[in-house]
């Protein structure tokens, strides 16, 4: 699955691949961080057939239209704040199957430079933790990406806070 981060807070939805890929699955992605179906783009993404999802004390969980559970999403906000890279904080949201198993760490609107998190991006730094459970991407050992040392350092440590929660 690729996955590619929002770029700017305030981004135009139709130069960030992430949303033309949400947005030909389903026609609508308006600034608000919501689709015409009321779930939010990287809750899409992660899972391309969520019709649902339900706010749980550790995660949200992703339903699909019959009402199976899809998988769960973990934000990283409170758990990461003050964590920042070189604009500022690098807000991540963690998929998880239904076996927790990460399936993609998908990046969220921040102020990081756009050069700098495309490094990370074509680095597969956020590919790093795929299949792990999350006690065992706490703790694997990430190299951050050369020419992006602070928002790579920053998006490792955001993942490891958020984990770190459940």
């Amino acid at each position: 699955m690729a996955l590619v981060p929002a770029m700017a807070q305030n981004h135009d939805c139709s130069s960030c691949p992430h949303h033309q890929q949400h947005q030909k699955q389903h026609q609508s992605c308006g600034q608000n961080k919501q689709c015409a179906n009321g779930l939010a783009p990287e809750i899409v993404t992660a899972f391309p057939t969520a019709k649902s999802v339900k706010k749980e004390a550790k995660w949200t969980v992703v339903y699909d239209a019959k009402k199976a559970v899809l998988g769960y999403a973990v934000y990283s906000k409170p758990a990461s704040n003050g964590i920042k890279g070189y604009n500022g904080e690098t807000p991540l949201m963690i998929a998880l199957s239904t076996k927790e198993k990460i399936v993609a760490v998908i990046m969220l609107a921040n102020q990081e430079t756009p050069g700098y998190l495309r490094r990370v991006v074509d680095a597969k730094l956020l590919k790093s933790w795929d299949g792990l459970k999350p006690k065992k991407a706490v703790k694997k050992k990430v190299d951050t990406v050369s020419g992006a040392t602070f928002s790579s350092r920053s998006i490792i440590e955001t993942l490891r806070a958020a984990l770190k929660t459940l």
